[in-house]
């Protein structure tokens, strides 16, 4: 019941503070914060490429089934590294290409990234994911996230080592 009476009081003062009248700031509002980066579409398709797929370039993102376009691509990319999300560095591969690495602050979103895409999971009738995503999620969620996590060294230690 104290739960409850925290999170009303909470609720309350927070939309007394968002009724005032003054510039609106994508700060300050936990919601409107996240939203203004990775809300886009794009940000959170660009976001599952490099937490979940392993996904580290510029072409092997822009070659993602979802088509996005080459200007949408950069500007997006651009913006999830100005917000601390994606680290920039040219790749010891190639002197001529860079990679997009995550850092902590993008890698935080891991839980409520899967927590979304196991929802997604029960409601779209034609989803890709295979079944077993869901389940082992679901049996084990922090598991499933230290997967992730060792996948994301794994990957980035790859590209780095070289």
């Amino acid at each position: 019941m104290m739960h409850l009476h925290i999170a009303r009081a909470f609720a309350d003062d927070y939309f007394v503070q968002m009724s005032k009248t003054q510039p609106l700031d994508w700060h300050g509002c936990p919601t409107r914060y996240a939203a203004g980066i990775f809300g886009d579409k794009w940000c959170f398709l660009i976001l599952r490429d490099v937490l979940l797929l392993g996904k580290r370039t510029y072409s092997e993102i822009l070659n993602s089934p979802e088509g996005i376009s080459t200007n949408i691509l950069a500007d997006r990319l651009s913006r999830l590294e100005a917000s601390g999300m994606l680290d920039r560095q040219i790749d010891p591969r190639k002197a001529s290409r860079v990679c997009y690495f995550p850092t902590r602050k993008a890698r935080d979103i891991l839980p409520a990234l899967i927590q979304m895409m196991v929802w997604s999971t029960q409601y779209d009738e034609n989803t890709e994911a295979p079944d077993t995503f869901a389940e082992a999620y679901r049996s084990d969620p922090h598991e499933t996230i230290a997967w992730y996590e060792t996948e994301i060294d794994r990957i980035d230690n790859e590209i780095l080592k070289r």
